[in-house]
């Protein structure tokens, strides 16, 4: 009597199990829907291979010629990468002297970058700046929006931000902000070219 209740019990257990594994296979996605998530999921992602494709090109908006019309000497060819892990790309043209610092960078953000965060930083780093203090000058006429902070130019066009670098003299680089340098004029010629090409 008791082995017939301890064979029921255990029949009637491995059938609640039996049971809890159906409803467990049943509730599952079958193979066939999960390889209709992953293709609805496939066009997400082909657009943003396509976009990475379409991704601006730093050394395609200022060539080495243009670089080394500016500094007034021969550079190295370009050096170029990603900007940063959001995207984007950078472009850097450097003297072909070892012990030189000189070079020209030029740089483009996506245009999901956040510009006005990024500028208020830029206008905040210049006030606390010490012996004297920075600031952002605004640059009228080039791109939906630009402006100089340290001596670097910054432009917010439609498909991107691109910001120009010159490393030229170092005199322009300790100079004050109140007036434009000769390097941010060269700055400002280079940055005209880039913003018709992006």
């Amino acid at each position: 009597m008791i082995r017939r209740r301890n064979i029921s019990h255990l029949i009637a257990g491995q059938i609640v199990l039996l049971a809890l594994l159906i409803f467990t296979a049943c509730s599952s996605k079958p193979a066939s829907d999960a390889g209709a998530a992953s293709a609805n999921a496939s066009p997400a992602t082909s657009s943003a291979a396509l976009s990475a494709s379409k991704e601006l090109d730093a050394c395609k908006l200022v060539t080495k010629a243009e670089a080394e019309q500016v500094m007034g000497e021969k550079l190295k060819d370009p050096d170029s990468g990603p900007a940063s892990m959001q995207g984007g790309t950078i472009c850097r043209y450097e003297s072909p002297e070892s012990l030189s610092a000189k070079n020209v960078t030029i740089r483009v953000e996506s245009p999901n970058f956040n510009w006005d965060k990024f500028k208020e930083d830029k206008r905040v780093e210049g006030e606390k700046m010490q012996p004297k203090r920075g600031r952002i000058r605004q640059v009228p006429g080039l791109g939906k929006d630009a402006y100089f902070a340290r001596h670097v130019l910054h432009v917010l066009t439609d498909h991107g931000i691109l910001t120009v670098i010159i490393f030229k003299d170092p005199a322009d680089a300790v100079a004050g902000e109140e007036a434009e340098t000769k390097t941010e004029s060269a700055e400002k010629t280079l940055a005209e070219k880039a913003v018709t090409r992006m």
